[in-house]
């Protein structure tokens, strides 16, 4: 049953004033328990044996007494008080300066009546009373929407019972269930705030609360919610209690029939970003990784599924297999910066790699015929487990380039400039419009699809690959006389001249901007 906090007892009674501890939040003095009321005697002993969790009554009246026999002063009764395990102190305005040690004041307003002990204990066991009766009813009726409904008939019945609005969501903030006027999920900024039930946490809702606690049920974690339009009560405290039980069983009983998710599944939701950070512990604890250390994404593909399923065995270990899923064509694994350096070094003597150009030029055809039949990309090592989207990414974007044969392979890092060059600084642009514009200012005519177009362009890109009419007429195998022809047609339709190193340079950005992979990676299968 919900316990009784003194955020009731100062619901019930506006009369009290709440002065906290030094260093205790409001709301964290608040969610105190409250057990009984008991008065402070004027004569040893001062308190009967204390269970903990008590409210102490100690009127100006009954402290000059005790004052005025020399056994203790304010200072040393107060000291004492601070020691023990109370709820708070009810006292009056102006008997001592602040609170001391983690004791709370509740001040009531003028002196303190005779009656106030028996009157807040009959108050707090009428409540008591009142609460289980409502648990008897609620239990009942929660069993009985169970046993025809499942989940969401609980939750539907505990919305209609208590007037209010529930959430039940997942660990990722998924809604399994919810019902009432505005069952609004609670945002996963809320959600890291919650506390494991029976232990319910209080949140500002717009005008109301919300109040919020996590169940588990065989190693999946939940969350329930309760939205009270004003200020949660220790009803609403009740109905999120009995809810919240009846719910971790009911997910127990799924979680029996169902087996939990893929390590190849969790890898795939960390990559496309579909996890919550208040899950990344859980899932790097499966994956045997350190959440906030530094993470590398690996990508494998080939021609053939067997040549690439075949590299992968041959290149990894089975702990670093494990996580690996398949993204389109090709393998996508995490890997601790170590793991990775290992890999490169075993992918690196199965081939040679040798330099090739960045704009493609005359040899582009016959590269493309002797392309490896698989390629494996490392994206920059990256601070921690949540940036593991920006490392597929980069992943995919330097596959792209290797696969269309203007960088080396088949092996790639994305942070190894000799291997990546410009095309780590215009990664940036990668799907950008503003690139795709520029090209178009710099090479305009160039880009028409027409067979005369074609030739200039690839006639421009050795120029700029090698320097020389007379190298570029021997790669092209032309006379020297068509090259300057062909130069000429380049630097008139473009209006660049190609004897200023400025003019170079844009048409260079620009037939590499050209080079980059299609703006939209294929989406994961």
């Amino acid at each position: 049953m919900a316990e009784l906090l003194l955020r009731d007892l100062c619901r019930w009674d506006r009369r009290f004033t709440l002065v906290c501890p030094p260093g205790q939040t409001e709301e964290l003095v608040l969610e105190r328990p409250i057990s009984w009321a008991v008065n402070v005697r004027a004569a040893p002993p001062f308190l009967p044996p204390l269970r903990g969790d008590e409210l102490i009554i100690l009127s100006g009246r009954v402290l000059r007494e005790i004052e005025a026999t020399g056994m203790a002063n304010a200072a040393e009764l107060l000291e004492t008080l601070a020691e023990a395990p109370i709820a708070a102190l009810v006292t009056e305005p102006n008997l001592f300066e602040e609170p001391i040690g983690s004791l709370p004041f509740l001040l009531f307003p003028g002196p303190i009546p005779l009656d106030l002990e028996s009157t807040l204990n009959r108050l707090l066991t009428e409540q008591r009373r009142a609460l289980y009766r409502l648990s008897t009813e609620l239990t009942r009726e929660f069993s009985r929407a169970a046993l025809t409904g499942g989940i969401e008939a609980v939750v539907q019945a505990a919305a209609l019972a208590s007037g209010r609005s529930l959430v039940l969501q997942d660990s990722e903030g998924r809604v399994l269930a919810a019902a009432g006027p505005a069952p609004v999920p609670a945002p996963p900024t809320a959600l890291a705030h919650a506390r494991p039930h029976p232990a319910v946490r209080t949140l500002p809702e717009g005008r109301g609360e919300r109040l919020l606690t996590t169940l588990s049920a065989s190693g999946r974690l939940a969350y329930l919610s309760l939205l009270a339009p004003e200020s949660g009560t220790e009803r609403d405290r009740l109905v999120l209690s009995l809810l919240a039980g009846l719910c971790a069983s009911l997910l127990a009983q799924e979680g029996r029939s169902t087996h939990p998710a893929p390590l190849s599944q969790l890898v795939a939701d960390l990559l496309l970003g579909r996890l919550s950070d208040n899950v990344l512990p859980q899932v790097a604890q499966r994956l045997g990784l350190d959440p906030n250390g530094p993470i590398v994404v690996a990508l494998l593909g080939g021609e053939k599924p067997e040549t690439r399923d075949q590299l992968l065995r041959r290149l990894t270990d089975p702990g670093t297999r494990d996580r690996g899923t398949t993204l389109g064509e090709a393998i996508a694994i995490l890997l601790t910066p170590e793991e990775a350096a290992q890999i490169e070094a075993r992918a690196a003597v199965l081939t040679p790699t040798e330099r090739q150009s960045f704009l493609g030029g005359p040899s582009l055809v016959e590269r493309r015929h002797a392309l490896q039949s698989w390629y494996l990309v490392f994206a920059r090592p990256l601070p921690r487990l949540r940036t593991a989207p920006e490392g597929l990414r980069q992943a995919r974007f330097l596959a792209g380039l290797v696969r269309s044969g203007v960088v080396p392979g088949p092996v790639a890092r994305f942070d190894d400039l000799s291997v990546t060059g410009p095309f780590a600084l215009l990664y940036h642009l990668w799907g950008h419009p503003e690139a795709e514009a520029f090209r178009h200012r710099v090479l305009g005519p160039l880009l028409e699809e027409d067979e005369r177009a074609n030739e200039l362009l690839q006639t421009l890109a050795a120029f700029l690959e090698y320097g020389s009419a007379s190298e570029v007429a021997a790669r092209l195998g032309i006379h020297r006389n068509t090259v300057a022809y062909r130069l000429a047609q380049v630097a008139e339709r473009t209006a660049r001249n190609l004897s200023d190193a400025r003019d170079r340079l844009l048409l260079y950005l620009a037939l590499t901007l050209g080079a980059l992979p299609p703006a939209e990676p294929e989406a994961p299968q």
